[in-house]
């Protein structure tokens, strides 16, 4: 692998675990076909998902090196990718939704460099990401319902670059830590297909130069409903995010498909 695919890989890659995290009303559940219970008694979801994202922009994830321009395919993010772990969860209650998501990721990539002065490079990647979101129906219907609302997300990047010596004798040990929080305000349209079969589109703004300048992510899934207990759903999202902290810039766009499968109990 040489000096450059493993500079872009090193900063793209760490882009991508930092954003493959999903408010969980990117995936939500549709109108049921089925009666309505009591509204008063909390209803419980979890969802686990997958979202296979590509990634657009630019970013420079370890100042002090240059920002460079990403055009990542999912295929070069997962072959990097040691392990993730995705998870959401809602309860609702009368008309109001509160939902905690959370994920955890690691990546590890490396290479030699070019050159006699260093023999080759190591980067491992974290990301931790929560987001808290409360949402109000707004309106429903036997057809319809239009869930609003706000909360917050919080991210945390821990990076590691590890530098090998070669004729200069020279270890490289350099870590970098990003945390912000960026509050969000968003929405999310259930439409009731026939059967078992519904449509969710959901979106959201924020950053607002609180955390990141600005962010915002839109959303569509087709859902079926396999059973009382079961969803299954499918679809397509983007997430676009401006972050800037001194040297370190995050101006990237992730989009592609997404499943998952939310359980209700």
């Amino acid at each position: 692998m040489s000096g450059n695919t493993v500079r872009y890989l090193t900063i793209g890659l760490t882009s991508a675990l930092l954003n493959m995290p999903a408010w969980a009303s990117d995936l939500p559940q549709p109108v049921p076909p089925r009666a309505p219970v009591n509204a008063s008694a909390p209803s419980f979801y979890v969802t686990s998902y997958i979202w296979a994202s590509a990634i657009d922009g630019r970013s420079a994830t370890f100042p002090p090196l240059p920002a460079a321009n990403i055009d990542l395919g999912f295929r070069d993010v997962l072959k990097e990718l040691d392990g993730a772990m995705m998870l959401a969860g809602e309860m609702r209650i009368d008309r109001w939704s509160f939902v905690v998501d959370g994920q955890f990721s690691q990546i590890t990539a490396g290479g030699n460099l070019p050159g006699p002065f260093f023999s080759s490079l190591k980067v491992r990647s974290q990301s931790t990401t929560i987001q808290a979101s409360a949402l109000y129906r707004a309106y429903t219907d036997a057809n319809v319902s239009l869930d609003v609302g706000g909360g917050i997300r919080f991210w945390n990047l821990n990076n590691k670059l590890e530098i090998q010596p070669g004729l200069a004798n020279l270890h490289i040990d350099h870590r970098q830590t990003e945390m912000w929080v960026d509050p969000t305000l968003g929405a999310r349209l259930g439409l009731n297909l026939g059967g078992p079969w519904s449509l969710t589109l959901a979106g959201d703004i924020g950053g607002f130069g609180v955390g990141s300048r600005f962010t915002w992510q839109a959303m569509s899934t087709v859902n079926y409903a396999w059973n009382e207990n079961w969803t299954l759903k499918a679809g397509y999202r983007a997430l676009h995010v401006d972050y800037r902290n001194d040297g370190f810039l995050y101006d990237v766009t992730m989009h592609g498909p997404a499943i998952a499968a939310t359980y209700r109990f």
